[in-house]
């Protein structure tokens, strides 16, 4: 199942319902506006994930979600910082249908007029998601570099220890590092899609269950020879990143 993890992150400053929050530079999604172009294959939302520290609404807005009305988000996580656990609201197993190349918006709502940082993670993918099953094993990467405040920046990570030859998915990633909201992976070859999900802080940092061992099913599928890249989105120009890939060997 493909799926892809875009940001929309903004500095906000108006309390006012319904500011609408900028979409980031992503390589894979085309911008329209502040918002993404809805893209092919992968047209339905499974997974919204809000977060500002004055944040109390978040809602969805299309030409197709409008035939009903703006779509609201609840919960939401009211911190710098995810919560742990994280709150989103449960569509994985009712995904947001949508239209593709329509402009997809998020607006959001503050509760006080101070300047903020602001941040929605949208999960795209082709269809509910199906667990995968097999013989999984984790591995533990590390990484030292100085991650862009407020993009994403990608990396190679260091594996602790080598992984066998041959062919495996990767079925779960956990990724920390001290100001870190989200992570996702960047294939080398294949679909151009980067799946992903939240990023913790602390070695305790709870991420919620379907992040792991094979619940989302496969994210992407690699050789040991092509390691995929990591990419980190964080609020600030962290300088070490640690986490773990959950694999399991196809061939």
């Amino acid at each position: 199942m493909p799926f892809h993890l875009a940001v929309y992150s903004a500095s906000i400053a108006s309390a006012a319902a319904n500011v609408q929050l900028a979409a980031i530079t992503d390589p894979v999604i085309a911008p329209s506006a502040l918002g993404y172009l809805v893209p092919p294959v992968i047209s339905q939302v499974i997974r919204v994930l809000p977060v500002g520290n004055l944040l109390n609404r978040c809602q969805l807005n299309s030409a197709s979600i409008r035939d009903y009305t703006p779509f609201d988000v609840n919960p939401v996580s009211v911190g710098t910082l995810f919560e742990s656990p994280v709150r989103e609201p449960w569509l994985l197993d009712n995904p947001i249908p949508l239209r593709t190349n329509e402009e997809l918006d998020v607006f959001v709502t503050n509760s006080a007029a101070t300047a903020t940082q602001t941040s929605v993670g949208v999960v795209f993918a082709d269809q509910p998601p199906a667990p995968f099953k097999g013989r999984m094993f984790s591995v533990h990467w590390t990484a030292a570099v100085t991650l862009t405040a407020n993009a994403f920046t990608a990396f190679t990570p260091v594996l602790d220890n080598g992984i066998p030859s041959g062919t495996f998915a990767l079925v779960g990633l956990r990724a920390r590092s001290a100001g870190a909201l989200f992570a996702r992976v960047v294939p080398r070859g294949g679909a151009p899609y980067r799946p992903g999900t939240t990023a913790i802080q602390g070695y305790d940092g709870g991420q919620n269950w379907q992040d792991r061992y094979g619940h989302l099913g496969v994210w992407l599928s690699f050789t040991n020879t092509t390691l995929p890249q990591v990419e980190m989105f964080s609020l600030s120009a962290d300088a070490a990143q640690d986490g773990f890939l959950d694999l399991v060997q196809t061939a």
